[in-house]
């Protein structure tokens, strides 16, 4: 919304306002198919996914072009324009997206194929904190001193910030994945500085996943999660149906870094998949140490029968998860 926005400005002398407004609700509205996940259950239609066909270059050329018809129409104004401006604040949204941690099919209808940069966070709180900060700056400069070139100077100064940072995500992501094994992901951290690394590390006997912490301009590395599964274990064969049923879920299908926690007892077994791309950590009150949080799945399984007795979903602290004995 926020590039949206600066977006807005620099073409308040160039566009018509029917155009720039268009221009700022496309930023924003690829992310209303959030709204459309109860009649994919029903349907199970791909297009009707969160992140899917809506984040598309192509369906984004075509929806706005429609809706620039019915405004061209409506408000007497050039289509032309209209349609590029509705389709640079689509293509805004699509490719920001694109940036982050999130898969999106960029070519669909032509290809379901879904691509990403992972070069941020899907969600960055950090980040969304500072762009709602500058909106208000700009929307308080407008109002206590609203003059055009005061306005500009200060979106400009705001659109070189950006693109320094996007630059740096971008360069760094490349230069570490470029550095590390073909096993190792990169995964950004909510700051520039820090990032970590997703490691799976397939034997004949078993399969270890990690996660770590490192950063940009130190050698300092944090160990976070060793977790490591027999390929001949029973184990193995509930991770293997667990992964299985999570592609019911949409970010599982998006995101590949899966953490496994497994407990079992004389009855069931519980496997928990947690997401590492969007792992983080927090302060504890009154304590240096860090806790560790989330997005997970948590499938419970009959251990005679290997039939599903629940399913839940959600982001949270998995410190009871490290707990053998939970």
């Amino acid at each position: 919304m926020f590039m949206g926005v600066l977006a807005g400005l620099f073409s308040l002398t160039k566009l018509s306002p029917e155009a720039i407004i268009l221009m700022w609700i496309m930023t924003f509205l690829p992310d209303f198919d959030v709204f459309l996940g109860p009649l994919q259950k029903i349907r199970k239609a791909y297009f009707l996914s969160h992140k899917a066909g809506s984040h598309s270059y192509i369906i984004g050329f075509i929806f706005t072009g429609i809706v620039s018809f019915f405004i061209s129409i409506f408000r007497n104004v050039l289509f032309i324009e209209v349609w590029f401006a509705g389709f640079i604040g689509y293509s805004i949204h699509v490719s920001l997206d694109f940036f982050a941690a999130s898969k999106i099919p960029i070519f669909y209808p032509i290809s379901k194929r879904e691509y990403r940069l992972i070069a941020d966070r899907a969600v960055n709180p950090i980040l969304m904190i500072f762009s709602c900060i500058n909106l208000l700056v700009l929307i308080a400069f407008y109002f206590t001193l609203p003059y055009y070139q005061i306005l500009m100077n200060l979106a400009f100064f705001y659109l070189f910030v950006y693109l320094i940072y996007f630059v740096i995500r971008a360069f760094l992501r490349t230069i570490i994945q470029l550095k590390i094994p073909r096993n190792q992901k990169y995964i950004p951290g909510l700051l520039p500085f820090y990032y970590f690394i997703y490691e799976k590390i397939l034997d004949n006997e078993s399969t270890t996943f990690n996660l770590k912490k490192k950063f940009v301009f130190s050698s300092k590395k944090q160990d976070l999660i060793n977790q490591t599964i027999s390929n001949v274990s029973d184990e193995f064969t509930f991770f293997e149906l667990a992964k299985q049923i999570s592609q019911e879920y949409r970010f599982y299908h998006k995101w590949n870094y899966v953490l496994p926690f497994i407990h079992e007892n004389k009855d069931s077994v519980n496997v928990v998949l947690i997401l590492a791309e969007s792992f983080s950590q927090s302060l504890r009150h009154k304590s240096i140490k860090r806790e560790m949080s989330s997005y997970y799945i948590s499938i419970l399984f009959d251990k005679s029968s290997k039939q599903v007795i629940s399913k839940t979903e959600g982001f949270g602290s998995f410190k009871k998860w490290e707990n053998k004995d939970w």
